[in-house]
């Protein structure tokens, strides 16, 4: 298949952040700039995107103040945090550390896209008594931190692939909350191993604008899912976010073929945040500044 034009400028884009940011690191002024500074040098957001800009992971709400300043030198414009342990009142939601992160959110020009639930995955919705005061605590904090979206995530113990008691459960558990979610603009995101027929089914079960699907490109691959299909069946009035990610390898040299991943990203009109969940080959600092180049090559407006 021949190389568009877009396509080109993904991989040479990524190709100048990567080997510009692999070679100042291997050198000692680079080094000494970094100490100096802190943190890699800062990655310029040069192109256009025709989705509303690319994001990074990072930890709990108060380890990620810190993380806006490096999100912004490594050339992102968001991050998604994780809304914390298991416990009965959630990280999330200390009153205080929001404060301080709206400060630095001002400061820096980074914002919060989401807050992922990754606690569900050892605490099942559809199984932890706890799980609907855990939605409702992260639903008035992605609210409060100007966020949209919550990625409720269902692997390892909260699986429910082949399991119709357990997607009924979640179904359940779900709905009770989707009236709040909807009061507060937010909106619940389900991450899991369904395929996109079994996902658009469950949210059609819960029958809500407010709850969809928050698509990872690298998870609905290594189940087998044929990913561009996926995200034309889903479109945009399933998806709600999309994660990027292609096991350990860096985007564009793993075994996703990104092309046409960029492709149908095009096609369904999707506008919102692409989050990097990606591996770090090169290391954190260069490999997600690479990875982000890559991105807003791709989807270069």
């Amino acid at each position: 298949m021949s190389t568009t034009r877009r396509e080109f400028f993904a991989y040479s884009s990524a190709a100048a952040f990567g080997a510009a940011l692999t070679a100042g690191s291997s050198t000692a002024d680079a080094a000494s700039a970094k100490k100096k500074e802190g943190s890699t040098p800062p990655v310029q957001n040069a192109n256009k995107l025709i989705v509303r800009g690319v994001g990074m992971r990072t930890g709990n709400l108060k380890s990620s103040i810190a993380a806006l300043s490096q999100a912004k030198q490594l050339g992102m414009d968001a991050i998604e945090i994780e809304a914390g342990g298991a416990a009965e009142v959630l990280d999330c939601s200390d009153a205080e550390a929001q404060k301080e992160f709206r400060a630095e959110m001002e400061k820096t020009g980074i914002v919060m896209s989401s807050i992922c639930m990754g606690l569900c995955n050892s605490y099942p919705v559809w199984s932890d008594p706890r799980a609907k005061s855990w939605l409702d605590q992260t639903i008035d904090a992605t609210a409060a931190l100007g966020a949209k979206v919550i990625l409720v995530a269902f692997f390892g113990k909260g699986d429910i692939k082949g399991n119709a008691e357990a997607q009924a459960k979640s179904i359940e558990v779900i709905k009770s909350v989707a009236d709040h979610a909807a009061k507060k603009g937010v909106v619940l995101g389900l991450e899991n191993r369904l395929s996109a027929e079994e996902n658009i089914a469950m949210v059609e079960k819960i029958g809500s604008p407010f709850v969809r699907v928050y698509y990872d490109i690298g998870n609905s691959f290594g189940a087998g899912y044929d990913v561009p299909r996926e995200i034309r069946m889903l479109g945009t009035k399933y998806i709600c976010q999309i994660h990027f990610k292609d096991g350990p390898s860096l985007l564009g040299q793993g075994a996703i073929n990104m092309a046409e991943v960029g492709r149908a990203v095009r096609d369904i009109g999707y506008k919102d945040w692409i989050i990097l969940e990606t591996s770090s080959p090169l290391g954190r600092e260069v490999s997600l500044a690479y990875n982000a180049g890559f991105t807003r090559g791709l989807l270069a407006g």
